[in-house]
């Protein structure tokens, strides 16, 4: 009976471990499990509580170990809210402090993407955890652009030389990136296109991006981003955006309230 019990303490103490690692790996994983499997996880939170409050005397091994694995857990979940939670928060505010800090980085960085691409090409490209996570390209002539999601790692030999990136320039781009506390380019260098756009955090299944003018806008690109219910202008060259991915709105959280108190030009 002992032996039982402990499978199902085990089994509880499992299941939190298991949630609090799908909140580190994305927000909207966890709450994704929490809500469509409340009935599994809420029992399981409740029980992993009772067992380390029960466990707390110490008595004998078993107790012992629960209450080790209910300490990691609360250290686990502790180190999650001080340290990856705010990580994957976004807003105008935060955008523009960052943007402000790295404004430079920004346009050396374009600078490099600009002298390591070939003309009038088009990348898309997008890290995780230092490996491509997204890979598209086009190379000169091409009406579309070949799309990689899941194999963007596996193939990035062969679509690198579509753009013409080396191994150099394409490690390069990545620790640009990172240094930059960004994820992702997009850049295309046919020479009636002045833009890039950096992808800069991913809140859920939603993403926030930098969208970055070469020159100043037109009038009618202003009126175009200001009523553009996705996008807040910040600058004459500068336009964050974000998209809500496949299921979400793309309104930009916040937008009006960041308006106020900033105006744009």
């Amino acid at each position: 009976m002992s032996i039982f019990l402990n499978i199902l303490k085990g089994l509880a103490m499992l299941l939190v471990t298991i949630l609090i690692l799908l909140f580190w790996i994305n927000d909207f994983y966890g709450w994704l499990a929490l809500v469509f499997g409340c009935l599994i996880f809420i029992p399981a939170i409740i029980a992993a509580i009772v067992i380390m409050i029960r466990s707390r005397k110490m008595a004998n091994k078993s107790q012992k170990f629960f209450l080790a694995w209910g300490i990691l857990n609360v250290v686990f979940l502790v180190a999650y809210f001080l340290f990856w939670h705010p990580k994957q928060q976004c807003n105008a505010d935060i955008m523009a402090e960052h943007y402000e800090k790295h404004a430079k980085e920004m346009e050396d960085f374009i600078s490099y993407l600009d002298n390591a691409l070939d003309d009038s090409v088009a990348v898309r490209l997008e890290f995780e955890y230092g490996k491509a996570t997204m890979f598209h390209v086009a190379a000169k002539g091409d009406s579309l652009m070949s799309t990689h999601w899941g194999d963007a790692e596996e193939k990035k030999d062969s679509l690198m030389s579509v753009v013409g990136l080396t191994r150099t320039e394409y490690d390069q781009i990545r620790d640009n990136l990172r240094s930059l506390g960004c994820i992702g380019v997009e850049r295309t260098t046919f020479p009636d296109i002045n833009w890039t756009v950096i992808y800069f955090r991913r809140s859920g299944m939603g993403m926030y991006s930098f969208y970055l003018f070469d020159k100043p806008m037109s009038q009618k690109d202003k009126d175009y981003y200001m009523n553009d219910y996705s996008c807040v202008p910040y600058n004459e060259k500068v336009v964050f955006i974000y998209g809500g991915g496949a299921f979400l709105s793309d309104r930009f959280p916040g937008k009006d309230d960041f308006l106020k108190k900033h105006k744009p030009w």
